[in-house]
């Protein structure tokens, strides 16, 4: 989970007590205008021989009360200072903290979207995943362990799957896009073997000869690259886009609890103008509480109770994975797409935003990660279009 800054209280200085200060101010006068006096009133008359002492004790009196009001000063000067830090103190880490939301809080924009997958090829399609009524496809039986794949995908061999993936991703987009102006990606990410990539940049190119992709992207690194994507794009210009896409065909194996799955998905990311993404939360079982995690992702979206659905994949390091109002178990898509492997935050968070756009309410997503145990996170509709 990401961390807030926190600091403690400030050391409260005590205020004075004008009343005792003032009190024993009083007294001190007293005692020197007595002392003095008494000094100057004749020895034979009180029946003293020697009043050295005397004499003594009413100079360091006088000494006493000259010191009383640069102490007085000194201690009141002591408060103020020490109220005024305290004050400043309060406002730099309270801006501190308020800086660290609004920066947790930020967002990027879902432009375009395209998933493949056995039973979804379109955003209708994807939607009709979470109702209650959608029949997921029937495993097929492998020597190796069982699969669910594309009906038009052929082949035993997870790359050479991986690379027909790519090109239909690329054909899909080209089929929904909108026939306008092109424009260029701020940068590219990319889920999936560099020679898959090369078949998407291959295609794209056939489908738009005026986009221009990079021989090499970054790669897909889940929730960081998420985050490191909403940072390019804050402030931004609204025409700026980031590509993420990624193919996963995973290899079928007898150990493994789910069927091998195989997916595709295309995000054109921009500013604003979209359902929008959240930074999303991680939780690692070692060191938090999953609870506290997901009461973080929703303060990061400023929801005071979980979203209504929440779009999940089974975590087998959880095998136990439940969390207070959230409809985990009502949404999973294992039955749908099977083992994605680093496919399964794009796929999840794709249909938390497309069920957030149709019914304009949020919807969460948890899947795994490379580098956490799990991530979880919030799609919301775009405001401005409601």
């Amino acid at each position: 989970m990401r961390t807030a800054p926190e600091y403690s209280a400030y050391p409260r200085a005590r205020k004075p007590d004008y009343s005792r200060w003032w009190a024993g101010g009083v007294v001190l006068l007293f005692l020197v205008i007595v002392s003095v006096g008494l000094r100057f009133t004749s020895s034979s008359f009180l029946g003293w021989e020697d009043t050295a002492w005397w004499a003594k004790g009413s100079v360091g009196l006088v000494y006493t009360l000259a010191i009383w009001p640069l102490a007085f000063v000194a201690r009141v000067l002591y408060h103020s200072f020490a109220s005024h830090n305290a004050y400043w103190y309060a406002k730099t880490t309270g801006q501190i903290q308020q800086d660290w939301w609004e920066r947790h809080r930020q967002k990027v924009a879902l432009m375009d979207a395209v998933l493949l997958g056995p039973s979804c090829s379109t955003r209708q399609h994807g939607q009709q995943l979470l109702s209650p009524d959608h029949q997921p496809p029937t495993p097929e039986a492998n020597p190796e362990g069982p699969v669910i794949r594309l009906p038009h995908v052929s082949g035993a061999d997870s790359a050479e799957r991986e690379h027909q993936l790519a090109r239909l991703l690329a054909l899909q987009w080209d089929e929904q896009r909108e026939k306008t102006e092109v424009l260029q990606p701020l940068c590219c990410y990319w889920q999936g073997s560099l020679s898959a990539w090369q078949v998407f940049v291959e295609q794209m190119t056939q489908c738009c000869p005026q986009l221009r992709l990079p021989e090499s992207p970054e790669p897909w690194q889940g929730l960081r690259s998420l985050d490191s994507i909403i940072d390019r794009l804050q402030h931004a210009p609204d025409a700026i886009r980031v590509l993420c896409a990624g193919c996963q065909s995973t290899s079928p194996e007898r150990d493994r609890l789910l069927p091998a799955g195989e997916a595709a998905v295309l995000w054109w990311l921009g500013p604003r103008g979209g359902v929008r993404f959240s930074r999303g939360e991680w939780f690692t079982t070692a060191e938090e509480e999953l609870a506290t995690v997901a009461q973080r992702a929703l303060q990061q979206s400023k929801l005071e109770a979980p979203a209504p659905s929440c779009v999940s994949f089974s975590q087998p390091d959880i095998p136990e994975l439940s969390i207070a109002g959230w409809n985990i178990e009502k949404s999973l898509q294992d039955a749908n797409f099977g083992a994605l492997a680093g496919l399964e935050l794009m796929v999840a968070s794709t249909l938390a935003a497309w069920h957030a756009e149709q019914h304009g309410k949020p919807c969460a997503w948890l899947a795994n990660d490379p580098h956490h145990t799990l991530v979880l996170g919030v799609a919301e509709a775009d405001e401005s279009s409601q």
